[in-house]
């Protein structure tokens, strides 16, 4: 993982500096020498392959020395001069300053300055490319589904402090029911670790539905399968997959031993989809991480670890509902007092996306009709709990919206409008009213960018029109 560098001298980056500037011409590799800090020693390690030859190793320091001294030398020549003179033709400071018409402390002096200078210069262009590097990062994240998150501050440090670690646990498993924002969680962790560059790269793979069309569930084999091919498939693009699963395995394994990854699988619904992808990633792993999202619990393993998301407090609800209610335009909930928030908490918890769905809908119904709606047996039937609140919702709909929403199981994956046009029936002009309705409810999950946008639910959303709206079995 890469080491940071703070603006002080506490890094130790001037020492380094001067040592490596001082063996310059040596063919040597000793590893305090080598400036093995930088990103960009690293970088020019790679593009020269050095491997583990000295000489080349000891090249690669010098081309980032160099090129930083031809940036210095812009600025102060005089100052570069006097480095050359010291470090490439080893005159003493005595010779230097004879040549040069100076006394040796102005030398000495002009020396120090130079690697101060030099040290500047190699810092700075490092935090470029540590900013280049969580840029490019940051692009293969899906966009962020939430400006804010509630109640998790505590969760996402311990998430950050596991996954950082150079040490087990290599799998981290955050575990929580449909609705709770297991992936929102995660994104906010994954965009903290690319800031501190704590890993060389990124692969989110989203895992999708265990189920065909037909509501059959798929074998958890070929969910292993299946994700085994998006990360050969992101860590060489392009590339041709062997035909043997055991070659992709194998081919997956060598890139994420070579270099830490962190590699989050998010949306793993079916409990054996868990378990045996389990069985597959410790393999896999080391120094490269897993971050998975799943609804079920992981067996005690020492090199894995599994972190449950609760529901928010009334206290976190109660600040999500009002915050929500602000960005969504619901007028009606600025007007609550904590007492009517307390009553809609006491029926839906603290389910962030019921939550969201319950508040839309306070934007047709009063209070005491939607309080009435829902059941009192909350916690202890959670999937009827659900039943009510997406019943609510789906008779607020028009006709269009509930055509278009009707369709949406047909599509595994967040699909673009001309499939939605193709599954639903509606016309050009009926379904762009009906994906604002659907996105407003809460029941429409919109991702993409200013060129392509992809349209889809989540699986609690999933379960109630199958069983509810449509009637395919879920298995």
């Amino acid at each position: 993982m890469t080491d940071s560098l703070d603006n002080d001298k506490s890094d130790g980056l001037h020492e380094a500096v001067h040592k490596a500037l001082s063996h310059s011409t040596k063919k040597t590799a000793d590893s305090d020498t080598l400036l093995n800090q930088l990103s960009a020693v690293q970088q020019a390690r790679i593009e020269q392959g050095a491997g583990d030859t000295p000489s080349l190793l000891r090249a690669a320091t010098n081309k980032v020395l160099q090129e930083a001294m031809a940036e210095l030398e812009k600025r102060t020549p005089r100052v570069v001069e006097v480095l050359r003179h010291r470090f490439v033709n080893k005159k003493t400071l005595q010779e230097v300053a004879n040549m040069m018409n100076f006394s040796t402390h102005q030398i000495s002096r002009m020396q120090r300055d130079g690697i101060e200078q030099l040290t500047d210069i190699l810092r700075d262009q490092e935090q470029e490319i540590g900013r280049e590097r969580a840029r490019s990062l940051e692009s293969v994240l899906p966009p962020p589904t939430y400006t804010r998150l509630f109640g998790v501050d505590e969760l996402c440090q311990k998430l950050v402090a596991l996954l950082a670690s150079p040490e087990a646990p290599w799998v981290v498993a955050l575990v929580g029911m449909g609705g709770l924002g297991k992936t929102a969680v995660s994104d906010w962790v994954t965009r903290h670790l690319i800031k501190e560059l704590s890993f060389s790269n990124l692969v989110w793979i989203k895992a999708g539905a265990s189920h065909t069309m037909g509501g059959q569930a798929e074998p958890p084999s070929l969910t292993y399968e299946k994700i085994l091919n998006q990360l050969l498939a992101q860590l060489f693009p392009g590339a041709s997959a062997p035909l043997a699963l055991a070659d992709r395995a194998t081919k997956v394994r060598q890139a994420l031993k070579a270099r830490p990854y962190l590699v989050v699988i998010d949306n793993l619904e079916a409990a054996e989809d868990t378990s045996i992808l389990l069985n597959h990633l410790n393999d896999l792993a080391q120094p490269s991480k897993f971050l998975l999202t799943t609804r079920t619990r992981v067996a005690k393993q020492a090199a894995i670890r599994d972190v449950p998301l609760d529901e928010l407090s009334f206290a976190d609800s109660a600040a999500f509902m009002r915050h929500h209610a602000a960005e969504t335009g619901v007028t009606a909930v600025a007007q609550a007092t904590d007492e009517d928030l307390e009553k809609v908490y006491a029926k839906v918890g603290g389910n962030p996306l019921a939550i969201k769905i319950v508040v839309n809908v306070l934007d047709i119904l009063p209070l005491s009709r939607l309080l009435d709606g829902l059941t009192h047996n909350y916690p202890t039937q959670v999937l009827e709990m659900y039943t009510r609140i997406y019943w609510q919702a789906w008779q607020t709909l028009s006709e269009n919206g509930r055509a278009l929403l009707k369709a949406m199981p047909l599509t595994k994956e967040p699909a673009d409008v001309d499939y939605l046009l193709a599954i639903s029936g509606l016309s050009e002009n009926a379904i762009w009213p009906a994906i604002e309705e659907l996105r407003q409810r809460s029941l429409l999950e919109v991702e993409g960018d200013l060129h392509e946008k992809r349209y889809g639910i989540h699986h609690l959303t999933d379960t109630f029109l199958r069983t509810e709206i449509i009637h395919i079995p879920m298995t």
